[in-house]
C-alpha cells in the first residue's frame, strides 16, 4: 500500500479473485459494440483495469490525450502506444502542465524507477495522471523503458503483469506483449464506465467529491 493508492510489489496470478458472470463471457454487440468478444480478453481487461472501479472501465474520455513531456519524456516513447494499439489510443503534446492530461516530472526515490498516480471519477473517466520518474536512474540499466511503462499506467493499465514483458513491475525485457496491447485497444473501444463483471480486488482510494485515486509504483530491477 502506498500513500494515495493501491500497489503491490509483485503481480499476483492474472485472474485471481475475479468473478465473471456467465452472461458476460460473450460480447453483446448490440449493447456493447466493439467490446472484446474473447472471454480471456474481457477477464484480462477486468483484472488490469475494471476491478479498480467496481468492475467498470477506467479510461480517458476524450482523444487525443494531451501530454506534457516537460523535457523528460520523448514523443516517440509516448506514441509507442498508438502503434501498439493500432491507432486506437492517440496523443497530442502541450507546452505546460496546466493544459495537460498526463504530465511528467522528476520525483520518487532511489529504490524505484517511477510511479504514476491516476485520478478518476465514479463514471470511469480519468481526470488526471501525474507521472514521476527518478532523474538519476530512470534511463539507467536498473530501469527498463520507464517512460513507455509509465505512459501505459497513465492511460489505464492500472496493474502489473508477470509475463516477462514491459508491464512487469521492473519492466521485464521491455517488450509490449500482445495481451497488454489488446487490453488497451479494447479499453478504448469501450466507453468509460462500461461494466465488465463483478470483481474482488483492490479498489481505488476514495477521495471527496466522488473521485478515486490509484498509485502504481515501479521498483528498480533487483
Amino acid at each position: 500500500m502506498t500513500a494515495g493508492g493501491t500497489r503491490r510489489g509483485r503481480a499476483g496470478p492474472a485472474l485471481i479473485g475475479l468473478l465473471l458472470p456467465l452472461t458476460l463471457l460473450a460480447c453483446d454487440k448490440k449493447n456493447n459494440p466493439g467490446g472484446p468478444s474473447d472471454p480471456g480478453e474481457r477477464a484480462y481487461l477486468l483484472q488490469h483495469n475494471g476491478r479498480f472501479n467496481s468492475g467498470r472501465t477506467v479510461r480517458w474520455p476524450n482523444l487525443p490525450i494531451r501530454v506534457f513531456l516537460n523535457d523528460i519524456a520523448q514523443e516517440s516513447e509516448v506514441t509507442e502506444w498508438t502503434r501498439a494499439t493500432g491507432g486506437q489510443v492517440t496523443f497530442t503534446f502541450v507546452g505546460s502542465r496546466s493544459g495537460a492530461d498526463v504530465a511528467f516530472r522528476f520525483g520518487g526515490g532511489p529504490d524505484i524507477c517511477g510511479l504514476t498516480t491516476v485520478e478518476f471519477d465514479s463514471d470511469g473517466r480519468i481526470l488526471s495522471a501525474d507521472t514521476q520518474v527518478v532523474q538519476a536512474i530512470f534511463r539507467g540499466p536498473q530501469c527498463q523503458r520507464t517512460v513507455v511503462h509509465e505512459t501505459a499506467h497513465a492511460i489505464g493499465f492500472l496493474d502489473h503483469t508477470s509475463d516477462g514483458g514491459l508491464m512487469d513491475p521492473d519492466g521485464g525485457d521491455g517488450r509490449i506483449t500482445e495481451p497488454v496491447a489488446a487490453m488497451l485497444r479494447n479499453l478504448y473501444l469501450l466507453a468509460p464506465g462500461t461494466f465488465l463483471g463483478s470483481a474482488r480486488g483492490p479498489l481505488a482510494e476514495r477521495r471527496p467529491g466522488g473521485r478515486f485515486v490509484v498509485t502504481i509504483v515501479d521498483p528498480v530491477r533487483q
